[in-house]
């Protein structure tokens, strides 16, 4: 088998990939024995001449021709080779988001009935509470948009997207499809889910996890650890002492609690994340703007888009865009305020949003390990206070980049509600300024996109700004031999599929439990 890249099809053709392969390696006849997509993307760089662009195996008799794009195909394999022995059949497993879910899939195959700790809920408790905070402003601070079932992605747009495409990247993906994610996910480049079919997977999960032996535990919170002599001694949960063998500790980047409980127990560090604030547009102007008048958004879809700009010696760019979707109060502490984007699987929403941020640093925010935490929770309070309600602080782009209040209403969809406001007060000097000159060359750009967007802040939450250090090798932290720190939590990856991952590559350090396997 070789791999034949780029093969492109104008989105408004007949998609005949095998016709195409024929005409593009100039082959005649019935050469072609066999052929399979592996990758499908869209490529919109040619506004109203959007193709649709394929990678695939391709098995031909004979001799290959010769072709730039025909490549030797390297299957992608496990690299990881277990090192780890673990006698305990039920390992303990602290957060049930991807990395916990994951490492509990993994752990599984291997024959072992993992027992896994969260402070958060069932989804469906969690909707009840998420819905009861932005009609009521009533916000449960343990469980909510980000802690619970699934993790803060569960309430997302449920991109599958990483930067890194290796065999556990894609097993997760496989995972995904095996409890009940579309095939689709495993071609596509952005592939996404959407917040509904995500609350049935990860439930779907932790069912066959459940009917595996595993033991759930939700509204149990990680309180304390003690460590002695380099290794984790006991763990307190819900006033509880336990003793486990190995802590694998799946935080997500909301988990203040437990950061401030590790801070004088083993090294952690701050980490840089970037901030800034949500930009709504309505989905029309947006597909006008980046795909074309002429484009068919029904051969298409909702259009999206990734941006980034140089101003002020510092990059802006977008992040977690949501065609389709909406804007939420993502708040996980009481009386501060955060925004993210949410959207459902088939993205038929009437607006789209996405995060327009800059990194910031030790620069900003200080050495001390948790003072990027700090720095984020100063931020959501600080627009909180800007309505004292759990409103959001909102302005129009155009009326943020000339510094004047704004000059009609603003419609957004986020909830609970918004207020105008000056989105200056926000951030420092710099911060602001860097963000306005990147708004002034995108709107000369893409014509319109900040004339026509609404600000809403604040975006905070892009990754987490804590590191638990973790040894390079055997992942287990610096300073507790038996304590595994894994996902966007600790510092180690950005969303779903990164942090599942995580939870897989951990596992597969892990010796054989001598009870056999399990097959999914």
């Amino acid at each position: 088998m070789m791999l034949l890249r780029n093969i492109t099809i104008p989105i408004e053709q007949n998609q005949d990939i095998e016709k195409e392969i024929y005409r593009k390696l100039k082959l005649h006849g019935n050469e072609i024995v066999s052929w399979k997509v592996i990758r499908k993307s869209l490529d919109a760089r040619k506004r109203n001449h959007l193709v649709w662009q394929y990678n695939a195996l391709i098995e031909i008799s004979g001799n290959y021709p010769v072709n730039p794009d025909l490549l030797e195909y390297k299957e992608k394999l496990p690299y990881i080779k277990p090192g780890i022995i673990l006698h305990d059949n039920q390992p303990v497993i602290v957060g049930a988001g991807p990395a916990g879910l994951f490492a509990a899939l993994a752990l599984v195959e291997k024959g072992y009935k993992p027992i896994l700790y969260d402070q958060g809920e069932l989804v469906t408790e969690r909707d009840k509470k998420v819905k009861q905070f932005w009609q009521k402003g009533i916000l449960d601070s343990e469980s909510n948009i980000q802690n619970g079932e699934g993790g803060a992605g569960t309430y997302s747009d449920g991109k599958l997207t990483s930067r890194k495409q290796d065999y556990y990247t894609i097993k997760v993906l496989e995972y995904l499809v095996r409890f009940g994610a579309d095939p689709d996910i495993l071609i596509n480049a952005h592939p996404h889910l959407g917040t509904d079919k995500l609350k049935l997977i990860m439930s779907a999960i932790r069912e066959f996890l459940m009917l595996s032996g595993c033991e759930f535990n939700w509204k149990h919170k990680l309180e304390d650890i003690t460590v002695a002599f380099g290794k984790v001694r006991d763990i307190t949960i819900n006033g509880e002492k336990y003793k486990p063998e190995i802590l694998i500790l799946a935080p997500g980047n909301a988990a203040r609690d437990v950061f401030r409980m590790l801070a004088d127990k083993i090294p952690l560090q701050a980490k840089p994340f970037a901030v800034g604030f949500r930009i709504e547009h309505q989905q029309e102007f947006i597909n006008y703007l980046f795909y074309g008048e002429k484009t068919s958004i029904a051969l298409t879809g909702a259009a999206e888009y990734r941006i980034k700009a140089q101003a002020g010696g510092k990059s802006v760019f977008s992040f977690c865009m949501c065609p389709g979707g909406i804007v939420v109060n993502a708040a996980s502490e009481n009386k501060g305020l955060v925004t993210n984007g949410m959207s459902w699987s088939k993205r038929k929403g009437k607006y789209a949003n996405a995060a327009i941020v800059t990194v910031v640093d030790e620069a900003v925010f200080g050495k001390e390990p948790l003072a990027g935490m700090k720095f984020q929770q100063e931020i959501e309070k600080k627009c909180y206070q800007q309505t004292d309600s759990y409103l959001a602080p909102v302005q129009r782009a155009e009326d943020f980049i000339a510094n004047k209040k704004n000059k009609m209403p603003v419609r957004s969809t986020f909830l609970p509600g918004t207020v105008s406001t000056d989105l200056h007060k926000i951030y420092n000097r710099e911060i602001t300024l860097t963000i306005c000159q990147a708004l002034k060359y995108w709107n000369k750009r893409y014509k319109g996109f900040a004339s026509e967007g609404t600000l809403i802040a604040p975006e905070t939450r892009t990754s987490s700004p804590v590191r638990i250090i973790r040894d390079t090798d055997y992942w287990h932290s610096t300073g507790a031999e038996n304590l595994y720190p894994i996902g966007e939590g600790a510092g180690y990856a950005g969303g779903i599929v990164s942090s599942a991952a995580e939870g897989l590559k951990l596992c597969a350090k892990l010796e054989y439990f001598q009870g056999g396997n399990i097959a999914l």
